[in-house]
């Protein structure tokens, strides 16, 4: 058995998983899982032969591994779908990320007492210790599974905020960086609703969905010097964003819009890079607040304001220069019965810097241009009326 050939066969697989996710054929995921099985075993059988010859191998292991659990998550969507026609992977990470935010603003306080219907177990509002300015950097499907009666989803969540310790009233000036899983279950007797609430709503979707637990992995001491915006923009997770095959979602992306856009090119072009683009004009003047045909998601928000008041606050003003976009291409499209969702990956350049009162660069330069590279997700109600524009939502904004 050729090494080469089984490092094919995952690479294949993971260019395909997309596509089964949207198509949602439990047929064809169980054969691919059998697959994945036997090259697992033709895997242990060609690493023990090596070993016996005095050589080791590493890498076959852990693209397996790898595999192996994107397969397992893809497959247990599938078989929430089977159940649960309306599930929308895309308002389900919505609603978390509302909750996370509204927790952690929340925890503490009186105000907790509105996320409480969402949690299986009682919150405090004594604790010593509560936060602000919560923002959401990242917010990955770490894993899935379903027992007898109940359907289990574990999401991890980076993000960061400003802590502070009560009775103290002064928010401290550093802000903590955090990575948590937050375990949800429903009861499989639940299904989700005919016609969910629009994105950016608590209500509606995810009632039945309830927190078991909250695990905190990590959480360090973030750096409160001044930086340039790019410089602060989070990377993209290790397990997300992986560049997929997705000419096979095009039919799906075109008749969901029917002539609006012919292909993901034309997305690109019409909505995507203007969108982007005015993302960052006038940003010193706050002027992403209303970028092209998009709105901005409440992370987004977060994170562009967050910095932007940061900085005020001590009389610096970000400044973002002369963007230029000299590639952008699709990665990901997913769709479901209400929402779908577009992910970009934008190649440009730019200077980005800080500047005091006096215009002296604190940070970053305004001579030299930048290399960068972003991934931008798009989301959308997927619409019932197709003779209306769609009003894409500015999801995520992450960086390589």
């Amino acid at each position: 058995m050729n090494a080469a050939f089984l490092s094919d066969m995952c690479a294949v697989m993971v260019q395909e998983e997309e596509g089964f996710a949207a198509r949602h054929s439990s047929a064809v995921l169980y054969a691919v899982v059998a697959v994945v099985i036997l090259a697992a075993v033709l895997i242990k059988w060609r690493t023990g032969s090596d070993e016996e010859a005095g050589l080791v191998i590493v890498s076959s292991p852990t693209q397996q591994n790898s595999v192996l659990k994107r397969i397992a998550i893809i497959t247990g969507i599938s078989n929430i779908k089977d159940e649960d026609h309306n599930f929308s992977l895309v308002g389900f990470e919505d609603f978390a990320s509302l909750l996370f935010v509204q927790y952690h603003e929340s925890l503490g306080l009186k105000t907790v007492k509105a996320v409480q219907p969402f949690f299986n177990y009682e919150l405090s509002n004594n604790s010593s210790f509560v936060c602000s300015h919560v923002v959401i950097e990242s917010v990955s499907l770490y894993d899935i599974r379903t027992e007898k009666d109940t359907i289990y989803i574990v999401l991890e969540f980076a993000a960061n905020y400003l802590p502070k310790v009560r009775p103290a009233t002064d928010i401290t000036s550093h802000r903590e960086k955090c990575l948590e899983r937050w375990l949800f279950s429903r009861n499989r007797k639940y299904t989700s609703p005919q016609q969910p609430e629009p994105l950016g709503s608590l209500s509606g979707f995810c009632n039945d969905w309830k927190v078991t637990s909250i695990n905190l992995v990590s959480s360090v001491r973030l750096d409160d010097k001044p930086k340039p915006f790019f410089d602060t923009l989070p990377p993209v997770p290790a397990s997300g964003h992986d560049p997929a095959k997705v000419k096979n979602l095009l039919t799906l992306f075109c008749n969901y819009h029917r002539g609006e856009y012919s292909g993901f090119s034309d997305f690109c072009k019409k909505t995507a890079a203007p969108c982007f683009l005015s993302l960052w004009r006038n940003f010193d003047k706050c002027g992403w607040q209303k970028p092209f045909k998009c709105v901005l998601s409440a992370n987004v928000a977060n994170m562009l304001q967050y910095h932007h008041d940061r900085l005020s606050n001590i009389l610096l003003s970000p400044k973002i220069k002369d963007l230029d976009i000299y590639d952008i291409e699709v990665t990901d499209y997913i769709a479901d019965n209400f929402f779908e969702s577009i992910t970009t990956k934008i190649s440009f350049s730019c200077t980005d810097y800080v500047e005091d009162a006096q215009g002296k660069i604190v940070a970053g330069s305004a001579t030299t241009h930048k290399d960068i590279t972003a991934y931008i997700s798009f989301a959308a109600p997927h619409r019932q009326a197709f003779d209306r524009k769609s009003k894409f939502i500015v999801y995520w904004v992450q960086k390589v």
